[in-house]
């Protein structure tokens, strides 16, 4: 991110936190009053096409079960009739091959003879026409299952971009209520100054002191040098954190973090203290925290990083609720 671009719009962030409270404010409302009524024309069709949509894939999901049920209990029908055809082609031939040896016994020995072998023969070819059918009906099961198989997996692969949107815009909600919860205000500008922030590492242990009572005593968000820019207007009160090369950015005091995503100071990190303090790092390059971690007092949250002839540069701010404060006379400058 360029140094010089950042800041450049300080209503940015207060349209956007204005924007964020009417919508919140609007959604409290309709939570409270109950569903209303579509104010698009356009939303019943989506609706209705949704509906349509999820009823086509369960349709096909109970075909393909059906399909994949009769398939499976064809095959032990069909080997039954298999095994009868296969026994009594053995027998019709062992009696088609004794041919007139009962005839010995007589006429009616003969005549048994001949009505028993009528008799199997008939059987057979009752047996040959069932595995038929039976072989039949399994292969156009099978061409039919590979049709509906055809026929959704497009449908799986846009099922899964809808949850996969609908999964991306509950996570910009969250986002929008983290941003609720961390933003608002304005105050004098700060003279141009130096400064070295040890890097130290993470604070282990609870925090001694409350929020309120460490003014003047925060941790600086940089490690490293870095130089305090004056704001670009009177109305500013974050402040423009220069570095040297590339540096780790970190909290100043211990909380939770609130927010992270892109404001109109590019990739932002806020994070709360409690007795309702946020402090506020954007411009970063890289994260590495995410929404509601609990972090030590100088825990990394990310890094900005020299880009071009740009340095790295992290915009600070400080609120209690939605009322911006003067960071310098936190940080002891």
């Amino acid at each position: 991110m360029k140094a010089s671009g950042l800041g450049r719009n300080p209503l940015g962030m207060t349209a956007i936190i204005l924007a964020v409270l009417v919508a919140g404010s609007a959604a409290a409302y309709a939570d409270r009053v109950g569903p209303s009524r579509p104010t698009s024309r356009q939303a019943p069709k989506e609706l209705r096409g949704t509906q349509a949509f999820e009823r086509m894939v369960t349709e096909l999901d109970n075909k393909e079960r059906r399909l994949q049920k009769e398939i499976e209990e064809l095959q032990p029908r069909i080997d039954t009739a298999h095994r009868r055809m296969v026994a009594r082609g053995r027998a019709y031939y062992r009696l088609v091959r004794a041919g007139l040896l009962p005839v010995g016994g007589g006429f009616e020995a003969l005549v048994d003879h001949a009505t028993t072998v009528e008799r199997l023969r008939a059987a057979l070819s009752r047996d040959v026409v069932l595995e038929r059918k039976l072989t039949d009906r399994q292969a156009e099961a099978t061409r039919q299952l590979r049709r509906v198989t055809t026929e959704k997996a497009p449908l799986m692969v846009q099922r899964e971009a809808m949850r996969r949107a609908k999964v991306a815009m509950r996570e910009g909600e969250e986002r929008r209520a983290a941003f609720l919860r961390a933003f608002g205000g304005a105050s004098d500008a700060l003279p141009h100054l130096a400064i070295y922030g040890a890097d130290t590492g993470p604070v282990a242990g609870e925090p001694l002191v409350r929020f309120s009572q460490m003014k003047g005593r925060l941790s600086f968000p940089l490690t490293g040098r870095f130089e305090v820019l004056t704001p670009h207007k009177p109305t500013e009160e974050g402040l423009q954190l220069v570095a040297a090369r590339d540096a780790a950015v970190r909290t100043v005091y211990a909380g939770q973090v609130a927010f992270v995503g892109q404001t109109d100071h590019g990739e932002t990190v806020v994070v709360q203290h409690g007795e309702g303090y946020y402090t506020v790092y954007g411009g970063l390059q890289r994260t590495e925290v995410k929404v509601k971690e609990q972090l030590l007092e100088r825990a990394r949250l990310g890094w900005v990083l020299r880009t071009s002839s740009h340095r790295p540069t992290l915009y600070f701010e400080l609120r209690r609720g939605r009322r911006m404060l003067d960071p310098a006379p936190w940080l002891g400058l």
